[in-house]
């Protein structure tokens, strides 16, 4: 597990990635083979937008302030 890992991903956020994912390899003409790239980059994607939804919630006018 990466230092940037969150230590338990929930089977929603696993669900969003693999539709991510799915999505992005239609979008690129399905190429055989790369099914793990895909995956790959759908996972940082979903991570980072979590990291900047968590940064946005914990400053002082962010959203949890809602």
């Amino acid at each position: 597990m990466s230092d940037t890992q969150k230590p338990a991903e929930d089977a929603a956020f696993e669900a969003r990635v693999r539709r991510t994912a799915y999505f992005l390899w239609e979008q690129d003409g399905r190429p055989e083979g790369r099914h793990e790239d895909y995956y790959l980059r759908a996972l940082e994607k979903h991570r980072r937008e979590r990291t900047f939804d968590d940064w946005l919630a914990d400053k002082p006018g962010g959203r949890a302030d809602d």
